[in-house]
């Protein structure tokens, strides 16, 4: 137990080393169109608040509002509901959800605006294609931060706020909203098992997002292409793509930042394949958002 504890703590610091040695040559920067950054279609109306997407074997789309109802709605790009999996859970902060590589779905109810919550659950449930049920029974991920100690913490530390969730190999990664005050630029990768129980998640690494206001550079949803060669994190007007990290953390990585071409409430992002990606955002007063936007990574030569 001592050489795995030794081993463990070597990784942290190794990775925390690395998050603060990142090298300026690691990164570059891509100011997309709306040709490249393609809108090509609309969220169903229940969908106001879109948050989180997952694409299925189908190519249709899934996501979830971020309170109030605790369904997952099946669409196509048209926006056309084709089914809905209503769950036996309380919808709080749902803002991400997920899949590991059997299939099993995670909802990861982690909104946490305050950084003053000690209910964050992450709800497991079966492969969707395999629900017939009408309503859901999921299995909860219980967890809290391994550096949080106060609720809510002083500004300078609120930095457990998350909309972003993967599965990463047996395990769940999770990517903060940074909302600290002077802003520190990282979102913090915190780890924990896919396995139902009570958990505290350990903080492994952070990526650098850029210094700025609040909703500057704050991470919405993140990403993993099915080769698991490629991580994108979406922000309001960006998306950052990692790749070149194989056997290294994720902030070693080489990035590049997508600008877009628009501001929104841009809330879930998705891979198709291993080269396109898809975004939904949140409707802004009936006016802004509520659409689904393709991009293209091909021609853009990210590697």
């Amino acid at each position: 137990m001592k050489n795995k504890n030794r081993v463990i703590l070597l990784f942290l610091l190794l990775s925390f080393y690395s998050t603060f040695s990142q090298r300026p040559e690691n990164r570059k920067e891509i100011v997309l169109s709306e040709s490249e950054f393609k809108t090509i279609g609309k969220t169903p109306a229940i969908l106001k608040e879109a948050s989180g997407l997952y694409i299925d074997e189908n190519g249709t789309f899934w996501s979830h509002n971020d309170d109030r109802y605790p369904i997952l709605y099946n669409f196509d790009s048209a926006g056309i509901v084709k089914k809905v999996v209503h769950l036996n859970h309380t919808n709080i902060g749902w803002e991400g959800i997920t899949s590991d590589r059997a299939g099993n779905m995670y909802i990861a109810g982690i909104g946490n605006n305050k950084n003053d919550r000690k209910d964050l659950a992450i709800i497991k449930i079966k492969p969707l294609n395999a629900i017939t049920e009408k309503v859901t029974q999921g299995q909860l991920i219980h967890f809290s931060y391994s550096d949080q100690t106060e609720y809510p913490p002083p500004s300078s530390k609120k930095n457990f706020d998350s909309d972003a969730l993967i599965a990463w190999g047996d395990t769940l990664l999770i990517f903060t909203k940074n909302r600290t005050n002077p802003n520190t630029g990282y979102s913090h990768i915190y780890q924990l098992s896919q396995q139902p129980g009570n958990y505290i998640a350990m903080l492994i690494d952070s990526v650098f997002t850029g210094q700025g206001s609040l909703m500057e550079n704050w991470v919405t949803d993140a990403a993993l292409s099915p080769d698991m060669k490629m991580l994108a994190l979406l922000g309001h007007d960006k998306i950052w793509i990692i790749t070149d990290f194989e056997n290294r953390p994720f902030s070693q990585g080489k990035i590049t930042l997508l600008r877009l071409p628009h501001v929104t409430h841009k809330a879930g992002l998705a891979f198709s394949g291993n080269s396109s990606i898809y975004v939904v955002d949140e409707k802004e007063f009936d006016i802004l958002g509520g659409n689904i936007y393709k991009l293209d990574l091909n021609p853009l030569n990210i590697k």
